[in-house]
């Protein structure tokens, strides 16, 4: 018979897994979304606004700012959500899967999954720089300057 203080402990620890693992990994998962649609939102509507309001609106131009800032944060939320996916998998499996990291052949997998969580994140935090590069060109050309570069 297991000792109540150690059951209490792993009970402890589970929760605690439980509430840091998954709650918090999935609200801000909701939150990149729900804050992505917000500011598309936004953008239209401030859009919207300059162009009933300023007489020198330049409304394709403002619509092409608009549409690249838009494909920016969507691309930005996408590769985050997408990166994130491993380690929310990872957080939520040993919930329902209780030998995930305990069994023999499903300890592998669980090295695996954490490896690839661990890369996936690393991927995340790197691809913003090149997604800033690829889509805003005042921050390529900066960037090229800062490093020595003359801008194409």
């Amino acid at each position: 018979m297991v000792p109540l203080q150690t059951q209490l402990r792993y009970i402890t620890q589970r929760a605690l897994l439980a509430y840091y693992g998954t709650y918090l990994h999935f609200t801000t998962l909701i939150a990149v979304w729900i804050c992505t649609v917000f500011l598309a939102v936004g953008l239209k509507t401030t859009a919207k606004i300059r162009k009933n309001n300023f007489k020198n609106f330049n409304a394709q131009q403002d619509r092409k700012n608009e549409r690249r800032v838009i494909k920016t944060v969507f691309l930005l939320a996408v590769t985050y959500l997408a990166c994130s996916t491993p380690t929310a998998a990872t957080m939520l499996v040993p919930h329902f899967v209780l030998e995930f990291e305990t069994s023999r052949g499903l300890a592998r997998i669980s090295r695996v999954c954490h490896m690839l969580s661990g890369l996936m994140n690393q991927i995340n935090s790197n691809a913003n720089l090149f997604i800033f590069i690829y889509m805003g060109s005042k921050f390529r050309e900066t960037f090229l300057r800062l490093f020595g570069r003359k801008s194409p």
